[in-house]
């Protein structure tokens, strides 16, 4: 849930200080839900209470000054995005093919005719040229004419204020030695030009200030920055400037706000650098520490502004919210950028792109945030820590290194605000996959309305005892728990012919094709398990009542977020994540075709290296997943052969998957304690016998960041495990409202009952997983002949 900031709320609470802008306050919905965007969808009445909330939200005026009458022009945006049906046209919120990133060339052209220039004395109050006045009474400054102007000179009250021509004047301000303090608005006043440059001359040393109260006009509420234009803004040069901004917002320009040279140092009440219709960053040395964003551009009206882009220069951003909060895109393609956020390092209401430069994130909740789409395509993102990392609801990475440490989800894909409430806060309103009897996003009622116990108690919610098993079996005391490699009730599938599953056949039944995946485990339950392969329809039980048997939900049953639209795609670069929850989760699939895929994942057992709510694919790459068995999960399937091993090590240990011929395909340094691995890469085959070694010496192995290929590995604990195309998809369980492991498959009719208590294997059924929380499924007899293979693997032979 994205938190309003104690700045928000002690600015809503402020008297005399206007209505927060819609993008500052969030309603008390999941991350990144402006105001705006919410009024947009009232707007084309998708949600009444969504309006309501609004309602309570305070005035409609934004803290930019951006008045918002009945007759929204974002509700043209809306009305264009939203269809009928509740699709979302992405294009109609942000269109990244009209945006503006291009800088002309006068943005970085810092030169000038000293010549030819009119001189301004602030200290001594005197003008030498044309086209500008001095007001000694007020230490006014007003320029009201193009050309370009060198000031200097210190002055405790006073003002810049240009005022020229709107359409065509473009107007030129060298500072060159100015100390200039407003206590009553804006150090520097851009009420009308066309365009204003800013040019810090070389060497010079300059600050603008202003103080924490203006003097506005009644029913006003800007100027509002310590400079303040309402027409584009260019800052460039090679001199410095201070500004310290006690009122609101450090600068502010009511178009573009283009940063193209120079050496800023900015600290604000609020905001620290606001473009509304674009900011953008080319070059020079820029340092925020601003209490609320420290970059924001806030337009939500066109789908072709409202962006931030940073191309180049040396950013240092602290932010009491978000590091970079544009509306539309936030967008990094060069640079070198640091950001230190209590809210989000980076956040966008649409799209967000990573495609060079050098990122440092520390963030109080996400790292990156876009509702719609996320992409990483090149650069280095060093994110030391977060609650998420990358969150959308596509997220791809396609190339660059990224490494990141979470203390929930490290990478994260979830239905966007906007889809779910056009979908009526119900995901069977558009027939979204997952929808079922928890389609309110609420957990199942367990007996005596108590939460499920915590894994490995053995006991029933409510304190029940758990159901008798069939043929008077008792239950295992220790199912669910297989510490050091060994697998439960017998050890390893396939470690040798006494070692036998209830089902006689020494492996752990097949996991379900992946269209069932998804549907099955959304309500509560921990899937489908009386699910006849020979026609399709679900069984019933004995007793009339729907077959539930093993198979993944959520935790404590499926989320109604689920969604086709949620993805994470990894095609390339490299992704090393640290995850105190999920590594990577998709309330929809997971497909990787390429890249480097490094996961250490939780030491929570309710969480897992790999968590998805439909299907993960893989079809190229190098994938080593490292993280707890209660919840463990591999691929469903692919082009590209894998495997879920169990495998047990520590924080420190080397995993090393070594390949048929005894070579290392990939290694890493775990940085938890595991009990499973999910493998893949390159050069394996159908059926390939591969190793998985624990905590052995690399020798001959080269580092391609973080990941260690070809030599030898010597030492160390070894599992060995057979890879294949169909997947790994069925885990050991977990805890939850029905966690019994995965939906049995054969083409005979078996039952299930739904599972809850401790889990454990049923003799006669290759219906049953393994679950901590969650009993396997009832009943029913293996066909003869049937195909099983295990979806856990790993025989311990070292």
């Amino acid at each position: 849930m994205r938190r309003l900031s104690q700045h928000d709320i002690a600015r809503d609470q402020a008297p005399g200080l206007a209505a927060p802008e819609a993008s500052g306050v969030r309603p008390a919905f999941r991350h990144g839900a402006q105001a705006a965007i919410a009024r947009r969808v009232a707007t084309v009445a998708l949600t009444g209470v969504l309006a309501l909330g609004l309602a309570g939200c305070g005035a409609s005026t934004d803290a930019g000054g951006d008045a918002s009458s009945q007759d929204d022009p974002a509700a043209t945006t809306a009305e264009a995005a939203v269809g009928e049906d509740g699709a979302i046209d992405v294009t109609a919120l942000a269109d990244e093919s009209a945006m503006d990133f291009e800088y002309s060339k006068r943005d970085a052209d810092a030169s000038y005719d000293a010549s030819t220039a009119t001189t301004v004395d602030l200290a001594a109050g005197t003008v030498q040229g044309d086209g500008a006045t001095f007001d000694a009474a007020t230490g006014t400054l007003t320029v009201s004419a193009e050309g370009t102007y060198v000031l200097s000179g210190a002055r405790d009250q006073g003002q810049i204020v240009v005022d020229a021509d709107k359409d065509t004047a473009k107007v030129q301000l060298v500072l060159d030695g100015v100390t200039l303090r407003n206590q009553t608005g804006p150090a520097l006043y851009v009420k009308g030009a066309d365009k204003v440059f800013v040019t810090l001359a070389d060497g010079s040393q300059n600050s603008l200030s202003d103080g924490a109260d203006y003097q506005l006009e009644e029913g006003e509420d800007e100027p509002n920055g310590a400079v303040f234009s309402k027409d584009d803004l260019t800052f460039n040069g090679t001199g410095s400037l201070t500004v310290s901004a006690a009122y609101r917002h450090g600068i502010v320009s009511k178009d573009d706000l283009v940063i193209a040279g120079g050496t800023y140092v900015v600290t604000a009440a609020e905001d620290g650098l606001r473009g509304r219709d674009c900011l953008k960053v080319a070059d020079g040395s820029l340092t925020v520490d601003a209490v609320g964003d420290a970059l924001k551009s806030n337009n939500d009206e066109d789908a072709s502004r409202g962006f931030i882009t940073i191309d180049g220069g040396t950013l240092r951003l602290v932010a009491g919210d978000d590091g970079v909060d544009a509306h539309t895109l936030f967008r990094v393609t060069g640079g070198d950028v640091t950001v230190e956020a209590a809210d989000d390092a980076f956040h966008s209401e649409v799209l967000g792109r990573v495609t060079g430069g050098t990122v440092e994130v520390n963030a109080g909740d996400d790292a990156f945030h876009a509702e719609f789409e996320l992409s990483v395509d090149g650069g280095e993102v060093n994110v030391a820590s977060c609650v998420e990392g990358y969150e959308a609801e596509k997220v791809y990475v396609t190339g660059g290194s990224s490494r990141i440490v979470a203390s929930d989800d490290a990478v994260n894909a979830s239905i966007a605000d906007l889809r779910e409430q056009a979908l009526g806060g119900d995901a069977a309103a558009a027939g979204d996959p997952g929808a079922d009897a928890a389609g309110d996003g609420q957990m199942p009622e367990l007996p005596d309305g108590q939460m499920p116990q915590d894994p490995g108690a053995g006991q029933q919610p409510g304190g029940q005892e758990p159901p008798e098993l069939p043929d008077g079996q008792q239950q295992d005391p220790g199912a669910g728990q297989m510490p050091d490699g060994q697998m439960p009730q017998g050890g390893a599938p396939g470690a040798g012919g006494d070692q036998q599953m209830p089902d006689g056949t020494g492996q752990m039944p097949q996991a379900p094709d992946a269209a069932d995946a998804g549907t099955d485990a959304q309500a509560g339950r921990g899937g489908r398990g009386g699910f006849d392969k020979a026609d399709g329809q679900q069984r019933q039980r004995l007793d009339g009542a729907e077959d539930f048997g093993g198979g993944r939900g959520g935790f404590g049953g499926g989320m109604a977020g689920t969604s086709e639209e949620c993805l994470i795609q990894v095609s390339g670069g490299t992704l090393v994540v640290v995850a105190g929850g999920d590594g990577i989760d998709s309330n929809g699939s997971i497909e990787v075709t390429g890249g480097t895929v490094l996961v250490t994942g939780p030491t929570n057992s309710a969480d897992s290296a790999l968590d998805y709510e439909l299907e993960a694919t893989i079809d190229g790459g190098t994938v080593l997943a490292v993280g707890p068995m209660g919840m463990a999960t591999g691929f469903t399937g692919g082009t590209q052969p894998s495997a879920l091993v169990s495998a047990s090590g520590r924080a420190g240990d080397t995993v090393a998957l070594v390949g048929p011929d005894g070579s290392v395909l990939a290694a890493f340094t775990a940085e938890a304690a595991f009990q499973s691995v999910v493998i893949s890469a390159p050069g394996l085959a159908e059926g390939d016998a591969c190793q998985v070694v624990v905590g052995g010496t690399l020798s001959g192995s080269q580092d391609e960041d973080g990941c260690w290929r070809g030599g030898t590995v010597t030492g160390g604990t070894t599992v060995t495990a057979t890879v294949s195309t169909e997947g790994s998809a069925g885990g050991f369980g977990g805890p939850g409202g029905g966690f019994g492991g995965q939906r049995g498959q054969r083409g005979q009719d078996f039952g299930g009952t739904p599972g809850a208590g401790q889990g454990t294997t049923t003799a006669g059924s290759d219906a049953a997983g393994v679950g901590q929380q969650g009993r396997a499924a009832e009943g029913g007899s293996a066909a003869a002949g049937s195909a099983s293979r295990p979806n856990i693997k790993g025989e311990v032979t070292a």
